[in-house]
């Protein structure tokens, strides 16, 4: 495949189950760096949760999927619309795991708690974060990134209730 391609092929191709596994063998033996990079990218853009999981345990495992990739593949999986909501059960599940392969203060660790809540914009996930947050409350205090975390949801939160109205208003005129 022409490399300018070859991402939004293996995509396409992540989303059935033929494609997906084949993928995965393909990823398992490739040597390419930047081939494993663009068919993980592909992987994660799955819409099955399932797999997504499995990616998830993998990358957590280290065999298949490198722990020094673990941090990629969470980020990877949070911009997934249909993984957000499991790669932040995931950080919250493992976070001593996570803590332990990356270091508190590291850039891994702040790229996971932003990345992993870059995409809430509701009341309910802002109390969850917190709660969490305040759960790890020592090493928290520890981390500027969860206080940016926070800052960013409310202002997800205030963006939505500001254009949400106007935004769907706008759709449905467009749509008649």
């Amino acid at each position: 495949l022409p490399t300018d391609v070859a991402e939004t092929v293996f995509s396409v191709g992540a989303q059935h189950d033929h494609g997906w596994t084949s993928l995965l063998n393909t990823y398992k033996i490739s040597l390419s760096e930047a081939q494993k990079e663009k068919i993980l990218s592909a992987l994660t853009s799955s819409r099955n949760k399932d797999k997504l999981q499995r990616l998830l345990a993998m990358g957590l495992e280290g065999n298949v999927i490198r722990s020094q990739d673990l941090s990629s593949l969470v980020l990877m999986i949070a911009r997934n619309p249909k993984g957000h909501h499991l790669a932040w059960n995931f950080v919250k599940k493992n976070w001593d795991t996570l803590v332990k392969k990356f270091q508190l203060g590291s850039s891994c660790i702040r790229n996971i708690i932003t990345g992993t809540t870059g995409q809430f914009s509701s009341p309910e996930e802002l109390t969850e974060v917190q709660q969490f947050f305040e759960s790890i409350k020592e090493q928290a205090s520890q981390l500027r990134s969860t206080q940016l975390a926070l800052d960013n949801v409310q202002k997800n939160i205030r963006w939505v209730q500001r254009n949400l109205k106007s935004l769907r208003n706008w759709l449905n005129e467009q749509m008649k």
